[in-house]
């Protein structure tokens, strides 16, 4: 029994020194600063904290599913939904952020990206002359979409922030019928397919499409499924949660596993 009991000590010894190895050849073969940058962003997915307004309601949201009763942000003018701010830490970023929540029920939506201080805004083209068929250009089609949000999900120029951005109806998480999902995929590949083009964002006429179809329109990140949120308030209220998904995100990424491809 001793020798079967030495035996068994030993292969637990030689999984850990294996495992150890793996760990610190891991370690060493990523850059030191930026291993530990992705990290320390990763630990910050995790938790969300932050104050709101304005806002008036209880909610709690598990993954999509929301219930409550919450009406958080709102219009300055008529049909201009540019209210609803907060200040904190959410989405894997602590300062400033734009927060929208309506819950009715188990109906309504939600919108959230950050406000940093720089955002990818559309520029005014000057007037050219008329170009030669033989010009090198390239046509896009128009977004004079009469149902087009008048205030939408900006392009931000940190990509990881823009990855965390999302913008949902919980209902249509729900019914989302074939033919929106197949336009999402034409709209997604049509988007990828354009940033190919101009990798150095040096072409402005892909860039002010890009700016005015942001990616994250509708749409929300696979990690959203795992998050549990509680939000309260009369006028300022208080949102905080926690990310499941991106907690193991952060325990695999000491070994070198990028569990949700944020590591950008």
């Amino acid at each position: 029994m001793s020798a079967l009991n030495l035996q068994k000590r030993n292969q637990n010894l030689s999984y850990r020194s294996h495992f150890l190895i793996i760990f610190l050849l891991s370690i060493i073969t990523i850059d030191c600063s930026t291993y530990w940058s992705h990290r320390k962003k990763d630990l910050a997915d995790v938790f969300t904290a932050g104050v709101e307004s304005p806002g008036y309601g209880v909610g709690v949201r598990i993954g999509p599913l929301a219930t409550g009763f919450v009406f958080q942000g709102g219009e300055s003018e008529p049909g201009k939904r540019d209210l609803g701010t907060g200040y904190g830490l959410r989405g894997g970023s602590y300062g400033k952020y734009r927060s929208q929540q309506l819950i009715f029920a188990f109906l309504g939506g939600e919108k959230f990206h950050s406000m940093p201080n720089e955002e990818i805004l559309p520029k005014e083209e000057p007037k050219q002359a008329e170009t030669k068929p033989s010009d090198n250009f390239l046509i896009l089609p128009e977004t004079n979409d009469p149902e087009q949000d008048p205030n939408p999900t900006p392009e931000l120029s940190d990509e990881r922030q823009n990855a965390k951005s999302y913008e949902i109806r919980y209902l249509r998480f729900y019914n989302n019928p074939v033919s929106e999902r197949r336009k999402a995929k034409k709209e997604a590949f049509f988007r990828k397919y354009l940033e190919s083009l101009d990798p150095q964002k040096r072409n402005e006429a892909i860039q002010n499409f890009l700016a005015q179809n942001p990616k994250n329109k509708d749409d929300y990140p696979s990690a959203f499924l795992f998050e549990v949120e509680l939000y309260i308030s009369i006028r300022y209220g208080i949102r905080i949660g926690f990310n499941f998904a991106e907690f193991l995100d952060f325990l695999l990424g000491f070994t070198g596993f990028d569990l949700l491809e944020d590591d950008i």
